[in-house]
């Protein structure tokens, strides 16, 4: 497998340091508000990157973050009156809910910030007994002259001097610093902590050196997040991980490109601020947006706008329609002669599954890979439109179908109810006897409760209703 590494902007050969068991560290949500478009697009390519490595046969054990402490949190849960803890928890919830309509799989730990505060605490404590942090009147902060290497990830080195920025609220030497513990003030309000520092809470960029180090180790395979974390973030998790450990932090780093909404960045002043819940009041499937996500690679942007996802949409229903068809095929299956020559039909099967694979080896190209999906789901149809097939053929596509998709994650996950799967026999039944106007009040009764009929050669399957249908 071959991936772009940010820290040697090139695409390398991925070796983890245990080939049984790969460590990845996903900057997680902060927990304030809902995740917008932009933060979605990086969460899937997280999920292709862990579903991406699974397929190469890698075991994956996967940290991502909860930011539940930080001045957006606290100013956010003061606003509304509610405490931290409740607030951040709301919110921690819609984020898991959003995780699940996407089909994004759950990393094997998701530890919050304010879990992990004693561990955050003793990094420092180290940090200035090094002479890396030091304090000043407002907090402690982390002295980036000290560190030599600082700026390798990103290429942006910093002047050392001990100019300040005239605007520049913070109390701190130099205007690189930044800060690894904030003392309280009263806009804190209840939130704080006392123990090995003076009363406060931590700087951003220490919880995720701190979670990574415990649920990790000191060096890790991977690290990932959006193009907008490389600098300072990244840069800054680098430095306070490094000078603690004496080691190197991380391997890979891999970092995923913006959304931008009709070719201009996100803004809520914009008006073009969209977060999962809006694409879904407007009758958008979630996996519309995941398929239109998939369709452009990780280190490209995606240029959303509502005519494209309804295109994906459309797409969405032709996905879900070859599957449900595929399973209609199955309790239909048939002993008899194959519809196309058996080493043409293998060999189809065969260069469609070697093309996906190689695409996502090739640095996670779910473009290419989307093409080798749907040559597969072309062979689905033509089975369909024919509407027979043979066991061994039934379980040939019903195996590259589902590899595939254990990456893609397109799958839809509902059942058609009992009262749906009835009405389409009758239908089914009326339509042989040549019965059209009943069988079509029928078909508008199946609509009118959210699922459609979609007839194909001598089948038919049953699919729940897109919006762009």
């Amino acid at each position: 497998m071959r991936l772009y590494n940010t820290y040697s902007r090139s695409v390398e050969e991925f070796r983890p340091a245990n080939p049984l068991k790969v460590t990845f560290y996903s900057c997680g949500p902060t927990v304030y508000n809902y995740a917008h478009i932009g933060n979605l697009r990086t969460f899937i390519f997280y999920d292709i990157l862990r579903r991406g490595l699974g397929f190469a046969g890698y075991r994956v054990r996967q940290v991502m973050n909860i930011t539940d402490v930080d001045d957006k949190t606290i100013k956010n849960s003061s606003k509304t009156g509610v405490p931290l803890k409740d607030y951040t928890e709301t919110y921690t919830k819609y984020f898991m809910d959003d995780m699940d309509k996407l089909n994004i799989e759950r990393a094997e730990e998701y530890p919050k910030a304010t879990g992990n505060i004693k561990e955050m605490q003793g990094i420092i404590l180290d940090l200035i007994k090094k002479g890396y942090a030091y304090e000043a009147d407002d907090g402690i902060y982390y002295k980036v002259s000290a560190f030599g290497d600082y700026g390798k990830l990103s290429g942006i080195k910093q002047d050392n001097s001990r100019s300040r920025i005239a605007k520049d609220e913070y109390d701190k030497e130099n205007a690189a610093d930044f800060a690894l513990w904030k003392y309280w003030t009263e806009d804190d309000g209840e939130v704080y902590w006392e123990d090995k520092l003076k009363k406060g809470r931590p700087g951003w960029h220490i919880e995720c050196s701190a979670m990574s180090i415990k649920y990790l180790g000191e060096t890790i395979d991977l690290h990932a997040g959006g193009v907008d974390l490389i600098f300072p973030h990244h840069e800054n998790e680098i430095a306070q991980s490094e000078a603690y450990t004496g080691k190197r932090f991380v391997n890979y780093w891999l970092h995923g490109e913006h959304v931008l909404v009709n070719g201009k960045k996100m803004s809520k002043s914009l008006g073009n601020f969209f977060t999962l819940r809006d694409l879904e009041e407007r009758g958008f499937d979630p996996l519309a947006f995941r398929l239109m996500v998939l369709d452009s690679h990780y280190r490209t942007k995606v240029d959303f706008t509502f005519d494209s996802l309804k295109r994906y949409e459309k797409t969405m229903q032709r996905i879900d329609t070859s599957m449900r068809a595929l399973e209609v095929l199955e309790k239909r299956d048939k002993d008899g002669k194959d519809l196309l020559a058996e080493n043409e039909f293998n060999d189809n099967v065969e260069a469609a599954t070697k093309k996906f694979k190689d695409s996502i080896d090739d640095d996670l190209d779910t473009h290419t890979a989307l093409e080798a999906f749907f040559s597969v789901l072309d062979l689905v149809d033509f089975r369909v439109d024919k509407g027979e097939i043979t066991r061994e053929d039934y379980a040939v596509l019903k195996n590259a179908i589902t590899r595939m998709n254990s990456v893609l994650g397109l799958e839809t996950k509902y059942e058609i109810p009992k009262e749906i799967t009835e009405l389409a026999k009758q239908r089914q039944e009326l339509r042989k006897e040549k019965k059209w106007e009943e069988s079509d009040l029928i078909r508008n009764q199946i609509e009118s409760k959210g699922y459609q009929i979609i007839d194909t050669g001598k089948l038919f399957a049953v699919v729940r209703k897109y919006f762009n249908t």
